[in-house]
């Protein structure tokens, strides 16, 4: 009877050792699990960041977009203007009958387009410098 006292008690000593085991097991696990949350929490903080990062980027080209358009628009009018001067006059007869006009407001027109043109380069530099920060 001793026996089977001690054989029950070998056994449930035994089986309580690999329930410890089991169990100190499971708390690794827990404890990397619970590591692997925090990075995952930490890198869903990140996207959130790059994408809030990407969105003001996105509009800010889209206002830089609607400006170039809208300045676009604005000098395919004045060359219409233009062209419709052009087209209204005879530039051969008038620079054959007073060269010095004609070659003054050319030069003077043309220094104006070059300019303009300098501007605005000047101004796409500044928004690609400003994107690239």
């Amino acid at each position: 009877m001793y026996q089977i006292l001690l054989a029950i008690i070998l056994v449930l000593g035994g089986a309580c050792g690999w329930m410890y085991q089991q169990n100190q097991i499971l708390e690794a696990n827990n404890q990397i699990l619970k590591g692997n949350v925090v990075k995952l929490e930490n890198a869903v903080e990140e996207q959130k960041a790059a994408m809030t990062a990407m969105k003001e980027a996105f509009e800010k080209q889209a206002a830089a977009l609607t400006n170039l358009q809208q300045r676009n628009a604005e000098i395919n009018a004045e060359k219409d203007r233009y062209m419709s001067i052009f087209q209204r006059h005879n530039l051969d007869k008038l620079a054959l009958m007073k060269p010095g006009l004609v070659a003054n407001r050319m030069n003077n027109g043309t220094k104006k387009v070059f300019e303009e043109i300098e501007n605005d380069s000047k101004n796409i530099a500044a928004l690609n410098d400003s994107n690239s920060n």
